[in-house]
């Protein structure tokens, strides 16, 4: 295409050679050759407006941006993010910490860019790609394959379960070091670094004992034994140059070569090239899925998925941790994220994402013979048409009640320690509401406590509130969440129930 050929050739040579040339260690004739080759290879997956819209990317971060210690890329309009995180991923030079610090601050544009732009905010279907990802990595895990097929993909495998949890920055996780397991009295703990910079004021030492600081945390058995046999599988094989957990031999024998003398680390380049050989050797190929790469759809149609990216799954965690949270750990987590913009962007897809992992809790129970507990401390039943007429006019659908038993109303609190209020019941509806009609409340609910956690959020870092008001206040918004899932649980099981004939929903 021509307008892509006139903007290649219109970058900015001389920018470049003064402050990317040393960075990106290509001359400007071997960038311009990554370039083209990249545009070419991308040509199957993305349509001709996203590639020129990339381009005028690449083209005002080499014109527009100085590379100093105070690099940021907050303040420049980058339209496309993740096609550029793709680009530079590819590029050999990305052990270099200003590199890897370029693609971290995209990806932190790429989840800010969705919750600015209400054409690009995270769709259900993005929510239902990570959990159908999970399932088809775990069912795809204890599979029989080879060692070499296995130790392909153990880094992906081992991103996943620790990334998904653990809201960790790509380097942090590559970093971890060799020895990063310990036991102790029968349990199991994970050793991870974690960045120290926080701040434009901090400079960067270069020096990982200096930019990082360890932190450590309990782990299941089962993560522990994946770790261990990671070892064991890679104990004869050549050391990274850092020690870190994952060697580079492995990695290089999916393309019958031997690691280069730079063996530094597994780097973002090459993790992200294990992503996408998942999705196309694993999830198309033998799972038959459909990979959107581009203009996701707003609803997934069976068999489909959209791709992920290597920085999602720190928001998955931190979406996680808000909907779960109410623990200090959390609090601290929050309290210390370096971006007001991107905490505000969990809040505003908390509701999505209970709403997914509700469907996907409601998938697996019609499509298996397993039975799921909706709740560890409160049985729950289906609620058909039947209510009882309150003195308020108001209408409770509680079946216990019905019959004369309390045991329903003796386990509502209010938030002014009302023992066995109406209002604050989950089988109370307000005069002529249906028990399955509370959607719209149930979310404007999540969005006024989590508006609270957040304001608790930002009085902390302006060292006005205390880390025990996050607290209190994730723990209201935890239950509050927890009653959404659970409601919208009850629902999609009983259009099930209503959809066989078995009872008629309201």
């Amino acid at each position: 295409n021509v307008a892509l050929i006139l903007a290649i050739y219109h970058l900015n040579k001389f920018r470049y050679k003064r402050f990317y040339e040393q960075v990106f260690q290509l001359s400007f004739d071997d960038f311009l050759t990554y370039l083209k080759s990249f545009l070419v290879l991308s040509m199957e997956h993305h349509v001709l407006i996203s590639l020129q819209t990339f381009l005028r990317d690449i083209k005002r971060l080499i014109k527009e941006t100085s590379w100093d210690i105070d690099f940021n890329v907050e303040h420049i309009k980058i339209y496309n993010p993740s096609i550029c995180i793709d680009f530079l991923s590819t590029l050999p030079c990305l052990e270099d910490n200003e590199l890897t610090q370029l693609i971290e601050q995209l990806d932190e544009l790429l989840t800010v860019s969705y919750q600015l732009n209400t054409k690009k905010q995270r769709k259900l279907a993005q929510f239902q790609s990570y959990f159908l990802f999970n399932d088809i990595l775990n069912d795809y895990w204890v599979k029989p394959l080879s060692d070499e097929e296995r130790l392909f993909y153990y880094p992906l495998y081992l991103w996943w379960q620790i990334t998904a949890v653990v809201p960790l920055r790509p380097r942090e996780f590559l970093l971890t070091q060799r020895n990063c397991l310990t036991e102790k009295d029968g349990k199991y703990y994970l050793t991870l670094r974690r960045n120290n910079l926080k701040g434009k004021d901090k400079g960067v030492s270069h020096k990982i004992s200096e930019d990082y600081y360890l932190t450590t945390y309990e782990v299941p058995f089962k993560l522990a034994s994946e770790i261990i046999n990671y070892l064991e599988l890679t104990k004869d094989l050549s050391s990274t140059q850092l020690d870190t957990l994952f060697v580079t031999d492995s990695h290089y024998r999916k393309w019958k070569r031997v690691t280069g003398t730079k063996n530094r680390f597994l780097t973002y380049s090459n993790l992200n090239t294990i992503l996408k050989y998942f999705f196309n050797e694993v999830v198309s190929q033998q799972y038959g899925y459909f990979v959107h790469h581009i203009n996701f759809p707003n609803k997934l149609d069976e068999h489909e998925i959209n791709f992920i990216h290597i920085g999602d799954t720190r928001h998955i965690a931190m979406i996680n941790l808000i909907a779960e949270g109410a623990s200090p750990v959390t609090a601290m987590l929050l309290a210390g994220h370096d971006s007001v913009t991107t905490s505000s962007h969990y809040f505003s897809n908390l509701s999505q994402f209970i709403e997914c992992r509700s469907y996907q809790l409601y998938r697996k129970l019609t499509n298996s013979q397993t039975s799921y507990a909706i709740s560890k401390t409160q049985h729950k039943y289906t609620v058909n048409k039947n209510y009882v007429s309150l003195d308020n006019k108001g209408r409770c659908y509680s079946p216990r009640f019905a019959e004369g038993d309390y045991s329903d109303c003796l386990k509502v609190i209010s938030s002014h320690a009302e023992l066995g209020a109406c209002t604050s019941c989950p089988f109370y509806r307000k005069a002529g509401k249906d028990y399955f009609s509370m959607d719209k409340s149930f979310k404007k609910s999540i969005d006024e406590e989590a508006l609270i956690v957040d304001e608790a959020i930002k009085r902390v870092r302006r060292g006005k509130g205390n880390i025990e008001d996050i607290g209190e206040a994730l723990l209201k918004l935890k239950t509050v969440s927890h009653s959404y899932q659970e409601y919208l649980t009850e629902k999609q099981l009983s259009l099930q129930e209503f959809s066989n004939g078995e009872k008629e929903v309201y």
